[in-house]
């Protein structure tokens, strides 16, 4: 740090093409970079391998695969000493003890900014990984947290987990970049009503096409040039590791379904799975669309299960639907009870029948799905935001590499 400039190593298990990775930290670059912090990011996943680890079977690629991966990061590790922090995501192995964070940490220097936005000390894994449950240590999170200098997490339940075992404790939300994530409205000579399919229909045509050139196909303008009323359509975007939540909701839709017209749109789910009486548009995820994705929907779910894990969860789907705009309806589970007001910028659900009368009531009403647009994106901006939370994140870098350097 002679020039002033501080110097941080960034490891990820994942690529950047896993939210993890993209919005803990390599979104944070940018502005780091714009105050004095330089960030060398490596990931111990490529993104061929990342698509492979969500594949069921293959174990014998994965697992040969993981091998030259790991033993890869193990020789990136030889320039340490160049680098003033050392920022680890997760964890260094998501497989086997805490061994190499352990080594790192005796050296004293540098010091150590350990980061995770999931309950990861609890036993986990996806459906298309169950044989190697025995190979994962939860318990090793402890003996990282205990070996480093500094603790971001990206909300109070995981917060207090880590002050069990190490007072410095810093928590910053996984965040969105509000520049980037907007409405499509956005911009539109004629502010568009949020969400209202008929009046967008109407006003911008071409945004219709652009943004969902399905829905043209499906709805041809009428004689007269007007095009007709569309379905809403109910969003859901996750991963195969999430895939089962938005399968616990299907006699939720089923009963929805029965008083009001929707397409069901998820991206992301693994397995292809129906719902009697129920449309599934199952749209590929691209990282090239993923801000297209969340604004071709008219309301977003999120449901999740009321156990410990969904507790450690961060409510980013949530976040990043409130971003674009996007009314929500969320389970009344851990940190949706923060970042969402019910009734205020969106909607908190506990059991089948408030799913039901809630998302009911969002389809049904245009002006309600409004308001809960603007309240929710101006809730993003002023708390979820990367222009408010990057700050944060960089004291906590800067602290953390002047404490070094007095140690």
């Amino acid at each position: 740090m002679s020039d002033g400039r501080i110097r941080v190593l960034a490891l990820s298990p994942i690529p950047e093409e896993g939210a993890g990775c993209r919005f803990r930290i390599a979104q944070f670059i940018p502005y780091l970079e714009s105050v004095g912090i330089d960030v060398t990011l490596r990931s111990l996943f490529t993104p061929e391998f990342f698509r492979l680890v969500y594949k069921p079977g293959h174990y014998l690629q994965k697992a040969a695969t993981f091998a030259a991966l790991s033993m890869r990061r193990l020789g990136s590790l030889r320039d340490l000493a160049r680098f003033d922090v050392i920022f680890i995501y997760r964890e260094m192995f998501p497989i086997g003890p805490a061994l190499i964070e352990r080594l790192i940490a005796a050296r004293r220097r540098p010091p150590i900014v350990f980061d995770f936005d999931d309950a990861i000390f609890l036993p986990s894994v996806s459906d298309a990984n169950r044989l190697i449950l025995a190979l994962k240590r939860p318990q090793k999170i402890a003996a990282i947290i205990r070996s480093s200098h500094h603790v971001i997490t990206g909300n109070e339940y995981l917060a207090q987990y880590a002050r069990r075992f190490n007072a410095a404790v810093t928590t910053i939300p996984t965040s969105v970049d509000t520049d980037l994530f907007v409405p499509s409205h956005i911009g539109d000579p004629e502010r568009v009503a949020l969400h209202d399919p008929e009046s967008i229909a109407r006003h911008d045509p071409e945004r219709v096409a652009r943004h969902d050139p399905e829905r043209v196909a499906r709805h041809e303008p009428s004689g007269n040039g007007a095009a007709p009323p569309r379905e809403p359509i109910v969003g859901w975007i996750g991963s195969p590791t999430t895939g089962a939540y938005i399968r616990s909701l299907s006699n939720v839709l089923r009963r929805v379904r029965e008083r009001h017209p929707f397409v069901l749109r998820v991206s992301g789910v693994g397995e292809p799975f129906a719902i009697p009486g129920v449309r599934i548009d199952d749209d590929p995820w691209a990282l090239s669309r993923e801000v297209q994705l969340f604004n071709t929907c008219d309301v977003g779910v999120y449901p999740l299960a009321d156990d410990e894990w969904s507790k450690g969860k961060c409510g980013f789907k949530a976040i990043e639907f409130m971003a674009c705009g996007v009314p929500v309806v969320a389970a009344a589970v851990g940190v949706n009870r923060e970042i969402i007001e019910d009734g205020v910028n969106g909607f908190l659900a506990s059991g089948e029948d408030e799913w039901v009368e809630k998302l009911g009531r969002l389809l049904s009403d245009a002006a309600l799905r409004r308001r809960f647009a603007e309240a929710g994106r101006r809730t993003i901006q002023e708390r979820y935001s990367v222009q408010v939370n990057a700050r944060k994140l960089a004291a906590t870098l800067r602290d953390v590499a002047g404490s070094g350097e007095g140690r």
